[in-house]
């Protein structure tokens, strides 16, 4: 029987040690989840104050790493757009094509900051919106509402159509 009851124990021990250690092993840091901080484009008609839902809207983003990159390609009744800025320039500049001959060219000067967000998803890049100019063709005029872009998804540009 005092052997039985100090198996017991040692085995009360053992999984009092072992299965948390086990259930820490099965965790994953997903770190798809923290996603890449980008600034959230509000479109807003000029006059109403109201959303303006674009019949067509291609973004592309110039001069980046690989060249041009389209961004969005003829999205649909678009009302915002989430945008990624460049990671290794301060300017990142986008033209949104309305038609095939309608378009306008958006310059966002920013300052990069580097965030540590683990070890296992390792750095990021949170910025601070400096200034917005933009061509007049569709635009109106442009506004930063909010000039942090980290990992909170809120309005960063509104654009005035």
């Amino acid at each position: 029987m005092k052997h039985l009851l100090k198996l017991l124990f040692l085995g009360v021990l053992l999984c009092g040690a072992i299965v948390p250690a086990l259930i820490a092993c099965g965790e994953t840091t997903d770190c798809s989840l923290t996603g890449r901080p980008s600034p959230r484009f509000n479109f807003v008609n000029d006059s109403t104050m109201k959303v303006k839902k674009l019949d067509s809207l291609s973004v592309i983003a110039l001069n980046t790493i690989i060249g041009d990159s389209i961004i969005l390609n003829n999205e649909k009744s678009a009302s915002s757009a989430t945008i990624p800025l460049s990671y290794t320039k301060s300017k990142t500049v986008f033209v949104f094509k309305y038609s095939k001959s309608v378009s306008d060219t958006i310059w966002v000067t920013h300052t990069n900051t580097e965030h540590f967000l683990s070890i296992e998803c390792g750095m990021t890049m949170y910025y601070k919106i400096d200034s917005v100019k933009h061509t007049f063709h569709a635009i109106d005029s442009v506004a930063i509402i909010n000039s942090g872009v980290d990992v909170n998804e809120k309005e960063n540009i509104r654009v005035f159509y």
